[in-house]
């Protein structure tokens, strides 16, 4: 059997109290155990993602004792979590507040899609521009609020064709008016930058940090970015193998906006943009070549981007050489835009730059926990199962979180892959009729054997819980679990 235990002190954060009146106030429609259901969910879709009839068709093979639900209860606890995902976020979120100092008056915010293996559409599901090139399947759109440690304050599902432009004002007013914050600064990438977002961004006492197209910017703006002059700082590497520039400019994004414009130049930046636009306008001169039948049949937006149509009767195309000096003009600039007139310009930068913790939550959701293809079909099931996915991704975070904290360097999928070689067997009954577990091995070379068994009791103790003994009753492992008194253990 699995071990198992690891993501239950994260997972609970005294949700189980909340699971449990949610039961008792069902008045009877709620007849299993909510909070074993939601944990066999989540914490599965870390250590094992699959579907949710696997899932159930796996209980028994781990340490808890999920004998007493059915497969009629998994599913229907996926309605229960849509219909209260305000209600469990928001207990969630006032219990990690005392688990590590979180900042909720800085919040980072994107956007991706997540794709069915279906053509039907419904108040959810529908076509629409994909993050994963999915053409032709249905989608849903999600938008993801993080924190400055990249562990998730909220998020909303959008039907599969609303613009990502058209996501951020609903969230963050949701967020700050259920944590009764009076100012939060929302972070956000250059998709979701426009004048009507950061004018309803300011009208709603919010500050803001926003990538912005160099590109985008007017004319009169841009001669102040490619001027060589009002840099107010250089910033050069060890090696001198890097310089890094910053200056503000003395005007704002818009007449009606109190901001500031901020633009960075970076060598190695510089570098990386040339090597990219290089290896794009290469590309599009062989593909022009090949004819247009090549053309036609290409879908990469980066390559095609550099496309134009020759006048004339016929369809032609030529690669634009105007747009690739343009942009070659802009490689290693880098612009944001920002509310905080009197903040440091490096500091906004750093700021925006924690952008990268977002994609990382993207990434685990998309990777790790298998989040699509979505293999259930009513809205209100689609709905539970973003939060079962949700669930998982803070119990993922959080602890990855906590292990970087102690100065323990493994990724994520580490992280799981050991905790899934942690078993554990049931030996018989003792004389006091208790039930003894026995810790197994990974290896019958004794030193390697020590090693992961003195790494995993490592990974244990920073996420709070007591290392399980070579041998241990049911009472003790129950105990060093920490685990709630509903929770029972396969004896």
């Amino acid at each position: 059997m699995s071990s198992f235990p690891f993501f239950y002190p994260v997972f609970t954060s005294k949700l189980h109290i909340w699971f449990d009146r949610t039961k008792r106030n069902s008045r009877g429609t709620i007849k299993y155990d909510l909070d074993q259901a939601v944990f066999l969910l989540a914490a599965m879709r870390i250590l094992r993602p699959m579907s949710k009839s696997k899932t159930f068709s796996a209980r028994d093979e781990l340490v808890f004792d999920f004998t007493g639900l059915t497969l009629d209860d998994i599913y229907h606890s996926l309605d229960v979590l849509a219909d209260k995902k305000k209600t469990v976020i928001s207990n969630l979120n006032k219990n990690l507040e005392a688990i590590y100092a979180r900042v909720k008056t800085i919040a980072f915010y994107d956007v991706t899609t997540f794709y069915f293996e279906s053509f039907d559409s419904d108040e959810l599901r529908a076509r629409g521009m994909s993050k994963e090139n999915k053409t032709n399947e249905v989608q849903v759109v999600l938008g993801l609020l993080v924190d400055g440690e990249g562990i998730p304050l909220d998020y909303e599902l959008f039907r599969g064709n609303t613009s990502e432009m058209n996501t951020i004002i609903e969230v963050v007013n949701n967020y700050k008016t259920q944590n009764n914050l009076q100012r939060v600064t929302v972070v956000a990438d250059r998709g979701l930058n426009s004048h009507l977002n950061l004018k309803s961004l300011t009208d709603l006492n919010f500050d803001y940090i926003v990538a912005q197209s160099v590109n985008r910017l007017p004319g009169s703006i841009k001669e102040k970015v490619f001027s060589d002059d009002n840099w107010d700082e250089v910033f050069v590497s060890s090696d001198f193998q890097e310089t890094f520039k910053v200056k503000t400019l003395d005007q704002s994004s818009s007449p009606e906006l109190d901001n500031k414009i901020i633009v960075t130049r970076s060598a190695k930046r510089h570098a990386h943009d040339l090597k990219v636009l290089n290896e794009r306008i290469e590309k599009c001169r062989q593909l022009v070549k090949r004819g247009t039948g090549a053309v036609n049949a290409s879908i990469k937006h980066g390559v095609r981007q550099f496309l134009q149509i020759k006048k004339g009767a016929k369809i032609e195309y030529s690669s634009n050489e105007k747009l690739y000096e343009k942009r070659r003009k802009q490689a290693g600039y880098y612009a944001l835009i920002s509310s905080h007139k009197n903040t440091d310009a490096m500091q906004i930068y750093r700021d925006l730059r924690r952008l990268w913790h977002i994609e990382e939550c993207f990434r685990v959701m998309k990777t790790n926990l298998d989040a699509c293809p979505v293999y259930v079909w009513t809205p209100k099931k689609i709905r539970g199962h973003f939060l079962v996915c949700y669930l998982a991704l803070v119990m993922e975070r959080l602890a990855h979180y906590r292990i970087e904290q102690a100065g323990i360097d493994l990724s994520g999928e580490q992280v799981i892959e050991m905790l899934g070689q942690a078993k554990m067997t049931i030996l018989e009954q003792d004389k006091s009729k208790k039930t003894l577990y026995l810790k197994q091995g990974i290896s019958a070379n004794t030193e390697k054997n020590n090693a992961y068994s003195a790494a995993v009791d490592e990974l244990m103790r920073v996420v709070g819980i007591d290392p399980p003994a070579a041998i241990e009753d049911s009472i003790g492992l129950a105990r060093k679990m920490k685990v709630s008194s509903n929770m029972k253990l396969v004896i």
